[in-house]
């Protein structure tokens, strides 16, 4: 079975269209854990309704806001599957998306954890992630070579590296922590070239705090793996990134 765990706050416009592109996969063995934030809109009103109609949601609530490491954490720790496959409450999966990873993972022993190129979906237009099919500590370094809601890992291996970290430092970032810990822990990843989620972007939703934390989870990282000191040059062009205006930044992703 797989366990699919999803952290929603105030999405009430989009979080149908989410639920139903998991309840309407090719593989129907499933468990959906879906954790409302203490949402202030319909979302939660919303996600009652799903739950009434199909017995393979399972609906919690947190009192008061916690987050999303510790919304998914709490989905974990309730998580009965062999697989763990990961959704947000803005995107889409295309139905075939969890029989294609979990055929992957059946027939690769070796790989812990399987993500997939996305489409990136912006207001006015998208663009398709073009991810490495293999990444290495390198290319881990360089970017964040995973899309967190494409992502199916094997169960047991991340309840034993003790699930998401719920570090105030890595806020924002705890995908990006989370593939660095298995990486260091002897697991590694794979991507499936063809898109397998529509993932909703916006090239002004990148903050502050997720480029300070991004340089430091690369600096314990090049230091953990004792890689050269050059390759803290990537950290350089992170920072640089701080400076780049937003419309400019969508011009050169569009040329």
């Amino acid at each position: 079975m797989i366990s699919v765990i999803m952290s929603t706050y105030n999405r009430g416009q989009k979080i149908s269209r989410s639920v139903e592109s998991i309840l309407q996969q090719t593989v129907r063995d499933i468990e959906f854990i879906i954790c409302d934030d203490c949402s202030t809109d319909d979302t939660y009103a919303t996600l009652q309704k799903i739950a009434k109609s199909d017995d393979r949601v399972k609906l919690i609530r947190n009192e008061h806001n916690m987050g999303l490491q510790k919304s998914l954490n709490r989905c974990l720790s309730i998580s009965n599957g062999d697989y763990i496959a990961r959704m947000d409450d803005d995107d889409f999966s295309l139905p075939d998306r969890f029989e294609t990873q979990l055929k992957f993972l059946q027939d690769n022993l070796e790989y812990s954890f399987v993500g997939s190129n996305a489409d990136e979906v912006f207001d006015d237009h998208s663009l398709v992630t073009d991810l490495p099919s293999h990444p290495d500590e390198f290319d881990l370094i360089k970017r964040n070579p995973y899309v967190h809601p494409s992502i199916m890992m094997r169960a047991s291996v991340i309840k034993a590296v003790g699930g998401y970290s719920e570090a105030v430092n890595h806020l924002r970032v705890e995908d990006y922590e989370l593939w660095m810990r298995l990486y260091k822990n002897g697991y590694k990843g794979a991507n499936i070239k063809r898109p397998l989620v529509e993932y909703s972007k916006s090239f002004t939703n990148t903050r502050f705090l997720d480029r300070k934390n991004t340089i430091r989870l690369v600096h314990q990282y090049i230091y953990d793996f004792n890689l050269p000191i050059y390759y803290e040059y990537i950290n350089v062009l992170t920072a640089a990134k701080l400076l780049v205006p937003a419309k400019l930044k969508r011009l050169i992703r569009l040329i």
